[in-house]
């Protein structure tokens, strides 16, 4: 049987940068290529394999199964070759190359980057990548390395350790209740002006959950981005939840402590093959050990 003739690196280097970024253009910024360089490359390399291994789509580049196969294959020759390099210059003790975690929006914007910050200063080869989503990440496809998931993750062959618990709080600004009132049961909300989701179907599943009747509310801002939600509360345009530290720190008044206060568990997971490479090691021992104190432990 004749051997497989063997793979340039720089194909397989442009398909996990393509896999990771989404689109050609993303991946050239990234690769300090063109875009038709990229282009080439890819389908340099689906007529390899032979096949396709993107569907192009109106938002976008989308793996096909056989993408996602060959994926964590490449990921692996990825970190070999980082590996070789980082020897090759020396630095055995320095970790280095890209970390992509997901969280939700809020945290990922106003809190992770200060976590973050004394970590990437001891450790400058590091890159992060944030994907700041609501919706639940499925690492199993490597669509993150690491995730700060506000829920337990289902999946097996994840390792998830609970670094605290997150406390949820209905606030409003000081203007806006000087000028509406402030309500005292949560049914007296429908009677306010509020900020809501727009079209994300997980924020119904957790209105849902928390028993919360969104559908007689009032919603005068509607947003997907929770950051966006925030804004608007700050802004004294209608009354919303949030995560308790974050309305405490931005200044807002905390409403009904007694009536809505749920907690959920914080969970730290990565896939267990990914907890295996130094980088990702370090970023994720990291978190363990900051989260419990800015999630309040156990």
């Amino acid at each position: 049987m004749t051997p497989p003739a063997p793979l340039d690196w720089s194909l397989l280097q442009a398909f996990v940068v393509v896999m990771r970024t989404g689109s050609l253009s993303a991946a050239a910024i990234q690769l300090k290529l063109t875009q038709p360089t990229v282009g080439r490359q890819i389908r340099t390399l689906e007529e390899a394999v032979g096949e396709a291994l993107f569907d192009r789509t109106p938002q976008g580049l989308r793996p096909t199964d056989r993408a996602q196969a060959l994926f964590d294959h490449a990921l692996g020759l990825e970190q070999a070759a980082q590996a070789l390099a980082i020897a090759m210059a020396g630095k055995l003790d320095a970790p280095s190359g890209p970390v992509r975690i997901t969280t939700s929006e809020p945290f990922g914007v106003e809190r992770l980057p200060v976590l973050l910050r004394p970590f990437m200063e001891a450790n400058p080869d590091i890159t992060i990548e944030m994907l700041a989503s609501s919706q639940v990440e499925n690492l199993l496809r490597r669509d993150a390395d690491i995730a700060i998931r506000f829920a337990r993750p289902e999946q097996p062959d994840l390792v998830a350790r609970q670094v605290g618990t997150m406390e949820l709080g209905i606030f409003a600004q000081e203007d806006y209740l000087a000028r509406y009132g402030e309500p005292q049961t949560l049914a007296e909300l429908a009677q306010h002006r509020m900020v809501g989701f727009d079209r994300d179907p997980f924020a119904r599943r957790v209105a849902e959950r928390l028993a919360l009747p969104v559908e007689s509310w009032r919603v005068v801002y509607r947003s997907d981005s929770m950051v966006g939600q925030h804004a608007a509360v700050r802004a004294g345009l209608g009354i919303g939840i949030m995560q308790v530290r974050l309305g405490e720190r931005a200044g807002l008044r905390r409403l009904m402590q007694a009536h809505f206060a749920p907690r959920q568990a914080v969970w730290l997971v990565a896939h267990a093959d990914v907890r295996q490479g130094r980088r990702f090691r370090a970023v994720f021992d990291h978190l363990a050990q900051v989260l419990p104190a800015e999630f309040g432990g156990r």
